[in-house]
């Protein structure tokens, strides 16, 4: 029975080209199954595979792989490994391999598409270009082959070859590997077409090194001297680097291998690769240089791999000495910045980190997610590097900001940015960040922009600022003169249009405009030919838009799903900003830590606060924090400096923390009266948890959504959960309120929420208690305000009684004394002492004053009631009687018995007469007068 677990590979190369693969197939097989012996025959198995040859369209190549074993007629390069055995094949000798030197292709590309990159795989130091790619597993899957062919079947994967056994006397040196392969790779790529296909390299250990020397000498070719060289470093896009030995390679045990040969020829080599060599420190600061803007993914090991160590009887080397780190991490990762250079762990020794056993493992999923991506972004990128350079100037970035060298954070939104890149199609090049003022948007939009200038010089960037249309037409002109576009100079262009015009043709090549602060679409859209008209949609051009109203950016994207929301920074990078402005100390980053929860990870609010603390030689991050928490009044003049000022925001914006707010309040103003009114609501009551029934008044559901929307768009307030209630942050409450100062409305608008207060809250009934709960810190927040005219004093104590009864209730006695306090002073002012109002303030706050054990003050509160009442609503009115029990009650607790019960009997007799014997309140003066004589007894 056949065999099918796996075995040797062998290279077929000299198959004829004038027939179809499948009869070339079924020839082969006719040649291989003749020349097998009877024994043979059935103890063997083996597949063929036809592929087209890398060298010539005149040729193809097969690759057979035997199972069972070797046949007797290829045994002779076993002995030989590095030998060729030919055989007839009808008319042609055909030539079998298993060193497949040179470039192999590995499986054949779909015929019903073209060819989209070339990945080639360079194998190690004594590896095999397709042995060392081949998995431990039973089936001795080669990923490259067997994984790819599915995953990337539109590519030209191949393996390149060479002799670097360590049991050959070969001389070469790392400069004659990489002469090596410029010289295959003349062969391969040796058309227009192939010269500007996309390349990624698969690297392996030494085959890193090589490659290496080979873009280095890429870049210093000229056209002249040959194009394919010459074109190679324009073509290559992306490279994996695996366990690749930059700084040099553990050799010990393969010196000890070789030690007593003298003058081993691999000698020489060893001492170019070793660790710390100088050859090798060279080249990387060479490579490291030309390979900024490529795509580079260094895989590395982290796990050990066992040394080289003499078989006396097997008499062979084998790896079954010590364990050592063949290739230690700082030598394996190139330690560019992580935008630059992805940086990868596998689970691996040096020789399994290329050996993947089936699709799922960790390490084939990421390199086939990264070849995808490659695949699909490297024609573009490409393409634009071979585009004819003309007389023109050269791409430039044009942004009137340097870069922070101290940003810090933002890497997910950076990162969802280019993937909303990658992601768009030619239709569709734009995407917006959108978020409260001072968030950060335009702080992340720079970086962005210096990263994308970084990794493709030859993309224009341009920075335009959209806050108007004068702007941007300036923004324009100052495109049109810096790319020298020709009509820029005639006094009656059309500037928008000539510049328009330009981004959509080639001649402008890849570019990427930043709209910075395009706050109004009306700007764009408000006019005989809008100016959104003028941004090109082109495939090669991209348009990132920063924006605090979401709906302006919305309607300039023309996509929800292309718009990113810039939340505050999280802890810990707010923490790393103040940092990179004050740097703190361990014993203060409790105060770091409290000062940018404060300012509630903003980062405008941060980098101000840090600019305040630098300019005051006194000022410490712990006492900036103490006067922040002093008072309102602190914050504003601390927030509001407005000689502390950011240079790498627009001057027109360039603003002090509280006035960037502002800015989004006065354009709410001028287009939509009602939601300013609604902001300015809000800001009076607590910033978190306001229901939106509380700010009804009286408006329908639809009015509120209507007037609650631009405050969404603005991120000025965000929806809660279940969206039934609404919250703002701190400092947009604390600049809306100053401004309302300023505008001399913060008065109106603290009248206003006590009077919505005032019809919202409940009676504090147990009833009620899940609304007064929500309405309380609300209630509370009002309260405290300053307060108007006798209409604002009767609403403020009206809420104050309110909020103090559900206090009582609940037994927060202080805090309903508190209240009841506040209530009673507002309506003694205004009411007068003998108002029904201010007397029943004054029942409620001795009923207090008895819970909380005070009760000679609770007795004067009632007595004074109890006169009161009797005086203004009669002796028998019900509001009297219950100040006489409580007056009762309050003797009682004083333990003055008799008096008490005199109380409680006329409490009753009254009740009875006015009420009914059963009237509730009668029984409770039956219960109260029975405690009272009970008590009596048991003196």
């Amino acid at each position: 029975m056949t065999s099918k677990k796996k075995g040797p590979v062998f290279r077929v190369t000299g198959l004829p080209v004038d027939r179809p693969d499948e009869e070339l197939n079924v020839a082969l097989r006719t040649v291989i199954d003749e020349t097998l012996s009877d024994g043979e025959k059935s103890q063997l198995g083996f597949t063929t595979t036809i592929v087209p040859s890398c060298y010539s369209d005149l040729e193809r190549v097969a690759l057979v792989e035997f199972h069972g074993g070797v046949p007797d007629f290829l045994s002779n390069l076993v002995a030989n490994p590095l030998g060729d055995w030919q055989v007839e094949m009808d008319d042609d000798d055909i030539s079998f391999d298993q060193h497949f030197f040179g470039f192999t292709q590995l499986y054949t590309p779909k015929s019903d598409a073209p060819v989209t990159a070339d990945i080639i795989a360079i194998t190690g130091l004594d590896g095999h270009a397709y042995g060392s790619w081949r998995g431990k597993g039973n089936f001795g899957r080669m990923w490259l082959r067997d994984f790819l062919s599915k995953d990337l079947p539109c590519c030209r994967t191949m393996t390149y070859g060479y002799n670097s056994k360590l049991s050959s006397r070969g001389i070469d040196t790392v400069m004659d590997y990489g002469r090596e392969l410029i010289e295959e790779l003349k062969k391969v790529r040796n058309s227009d077409e192939l010269r500007q296909r996309p390349v990624f390299f698969v690297t392996h250990s030494f085959g890193g090194i090589i490659l290496a020397h080979c873009l280095v000498k890429a870049v210093q070719t000229n056209e002249g001297d040959h194009p394919t060289i010459a074109s190679l470093h324009k073509a290559t896009y992306g490279m994996f680097l695996f366990g690749i030995p930059h700084k040099g390679l553990m050799v010990n045990d393969i010196e000890k291998m070789l030690a007593g040969k003298e003058d081993h020829p691999r000698s020489a080599l060893l001492q170019q690769i070793r660790d710390k060599s100088d050859l090798l420190t060279y080249q990387l600061a060479d490579f490291k240089n030309l390979i900024r803007d490529r795509k580079v993914i260094s895989f590395y090991e982290t796990r050990q791999t066992r040394q080289l160590e003499f078989n006396n009887e097997t008499k062979r080397w084998e790896r079954t000495g010590g364990f050592v780190t063949k290739v230690d991490t700082d030598s394996a990762l190139l330690q560019l910045p992580d935008s630059m250079e992805e940086k990868i762990p596998l689970d691996s020794d040096h020789s399994t980190i290329v050996k993947f056993d089936n699709k799922h493992s960790r390490g084939y999923t990421s390199v086939r997610e990264k070849l995808r991506m490659f695949e699909r972004d490297a024609p573009k990128v490409i393409m634009a590097r071979f585009l004819p350079v003309n007389n023109g100037p050269r791409p430039t970035i044009m942004i009137p900001f340097q870069r922070d060298c101290a940003f810090v954070g933002r890497e997910d939104v950076i990162m969802k940015i280019r993937e909303c890149e990658k992601a768009a199609d030619n239709n569709h090049n734009r995407m917006a960040l959108t978020g409260l003022g001072g968030v950060g948007k335009s702080q992340i939009a720079i970086e962005h922009a210096y990263r994308v200038r970084e990794s493709a010089p030859q993309t224009w960037v341009f920075w335009i600022h959209a806050a108007n249309a004068a702007r941007f037409e300036q923004g324009y002109r100052d495109i049109a003169d810096r790319a020298e576009i020709p009509g820029r100079e005639d006094p009656k262009a059309d500037i928008l249009n000539i510049v328009y015009n330009w981004l959509c043709s080639e001649k402008s090549g890849q570019w990427l405009m930043i709209l910075d602060n395009a706050d109004d679409d009306g700007s764009f859209f408000d006019q005989v030919k809008p100016l959104e008209s003028y941004l090109a949609q082109t495939p090669n051009g991209r348009i990132l838009i920063t924006s605090r109203n979401k709906i302006a950016a919305i309607n300039l994207v023309g996509s929800h799903r292309h718009i990113l929301q810039v939340e505050p920074m999280d802890e810990e990078d707010a923490l790393a900003l103040l940092n990179t402005r004050v740097p703190f100390t361990e014993c203060n980053k409790a105060d770091a830590k409290a000062l940018v929860w404060v300012l509630e990870c903003i980062p405008l609010a941060i980098t101000h606060a840090a600019a305040y603390i630098k300019a005051r030689a006194r000022m410490t991050v712990p006492n900036y924090l103490r006067l922040f928490k002093e008072s309102e009044a602190n914050q504003v003049r601390l927030l509001g400096k407005k000689e502390l000022q950011d240079l790498r925001r627009d001057n027109s914006i360039r603003h002090a923390v509280i006035a960037t707010w502002q800015m989004s309040f006065t354009q709410i103003q001028r287009t939509d009266q009602s939601a300013a009114d609604l902001l300015a609501l809000m800001s009076m009551f607590d910033r978190q948890g306001i229901p939106i029934s509380l700010l009804r008044s009286g408006a329908s559901q639809l009015d509120i959504d209507d007037a609650l929307e631009p405050l969404l768009d603005f991120s000025l307030v965000r929806e809660e959960i279940g969206k039934q209630s609404v919250g703002m942050h701190r400092l947009v409450q604390l600049a809306m309120r100053k401004w309302l100062e300023t505008d001399r409305q913060l008065s109106q608008w603290t009248k206003e929420s006590r009077k919505a207060m005032n019809v919202a809250f409940p009676d504090g009934d147990y009833a009620t208690w899940a609304d007064c709960q929500t309405l309380f810190p609300h209630a509370k927040e009002v309260i405290s305000h300053g307060v108007g005219d006798e209409g604002d004093q009767l609403n403020q104590a009206n809420v104050a009684s309110k909020t103090g009864w559900f206090l009582y209730l609940r037994g927060e006695y202080k805090t309903a004394e508190t209240m009841y306090q506040r209530a009673l002073q507002a309506r003694q002012k205004v009411l007068g002492p003998e108002h029904p109002d201010t007397l029943a303030s004054i029942g409620h706050l001795g009923l207090i004053l008895e819970s909380l054990g005070r009760y000679e003050e609770a007795e004067l509160m009632h007595r004074r009631d109890l006169e009161g009442s009797e005086k203004v609503l009669g002796p028998e009115h019900p509001d009297t009687l219950t100040g006489i029990n409580n007056l009762g009650s309050a003797l009682a607790s004083l333990g003055r018995y008799e008096d008490a019960a005199v109380m409680h009997r006329r409490a009753l007799e009254a009740r009875e007469k006015v009420l009914g014997p059963e009237h509730p309140d009668t029984l409770i003066s039956v219960s109260h007068l029975g405690l009272t004589l009970a008590s009596l007894n048991r003196c």
